[in-house]
């Protein structure tokens, strides 16, 4: 796995962007994509002047749903982000997005924005998408711009692309600075899902605001290491800390004066259960 990660790491590192064409497995694509479902049977499309008609994105995935937990602790793409980024980073946003039939490409755009500093510069972020419907150039696959990681001024739209292709289960990753759009879905009746994981450097501000799109009761019920990939750890010689702390220990002590006097004893540990339970049930029915 080392050299793999080595090898996506480099081609990041020259092209902006690299695809690992295998990342899930049949099972694993079928599983996500049958626990996902409800999420995207409720994606639609909006129109607009200056855009046109585009797909509306799900965001703040982890406060709709388990069935991406699992994902985000992958120990390849954990490997392939910690590659590009180095050690100390964080989940910034997560996203369902299905593109349909008529849906249109958006306008060229860099992901690293929100962040004034000037280009180029070292990788901020690295965004990813995992393909559950394959990545062809009728359907809408995203659009690059080799190299453009590396550019200084601003991109014209008009600016020559590289559609990327990719079977279902398929993982395109790219540097945030990498100028890029979501291709046009020309197809009839053809629907590009994938997932969007976006990372950045943890002492930066997340794109969503984990802290508060993610209820308490469902970050206290995750396993610890997907509660620090969403920010609930120190950085940087105590960065994001609460009294000094990690901020999920103010989290469960916050759950735990919140519940009736009779139940203090095990009360954290109660709704980490009731809640987990509750989240089972809602997968076996999907």
């Amino acid at each position: 796995m080392t050299s793999q990660i080595e090898h996506i790491a480099q081609q990041v590192e020259k092209s902006g962007y690299a695809v690992v064409p295998d990342f899930l497995d049949k099972d694993r694509l079928r599983q996500l994509c049958r626990e996902l479902q409800p999420i995207f049977d409720a994606v639609g499309s909006r129109e607009s002047e200056k855009f046109g008609r585009q797909t509306i994105h799900t965001h703040n995935l982890l406060a709709k749903t388990r069935a991406v937990d699992e994902l985000l602790l992958d120990s390849l793409l954990l490997g392939l982000i910690e590659g590009i980024l180095g050690p100390d980073f964080q989940v910034s946003g997560v996203a369902a997005m299905r593109p349909g039939p008529g849906d249109q490409r958006q306008h060229l755009h860099t992901d690293d924005g929100h962040y004034p500093i000037p280009r180029p510069h070292p990788p901020l972020i690295v965004n990813t998408l995992i393909a559950l419907d394959p990545f062809t150039l009728k359907n809408g696959a995203t659009e690059v711009v080799p190299g453009s990681h590396r550019f200084k001024e601003r991109l014209e739209q008009d600016t020559e692309t590289v559609g990327v292709e990719m079977p279902a289960g398929g993982l395109l990753l790219w540097d945030g600075a990498l100028w890029h759009r979501g291709g046009g879905n020309s197809t009839l009746d053809s629907y590009r899902r994938s997932i969007n994981v976006n990372f950045n450097l943890a002492w930066l501000k997340q794109r969503e605001n984990q802290f508060v799109g993610v209820p308490p009761e469902v970050v206290v019920a995750m396993p610890e290491p997907l509660q620090a990939l969403i920010g609930y750890k120190l950085t940087n010689f105590g960065l994001g800390s609460v009294d000094y702390q990690n901020p999920i220990e103010t989290v469960k002590r916050r759950l735990s004066e919140r519940a009736p006097q009779s139940e203090s004893a095990a009360s954290v540990g109660n709704i980490v259960t009731d809640h987990r339970n509750k989240l089972r049930e809602e997968i076996d029915t999907l």
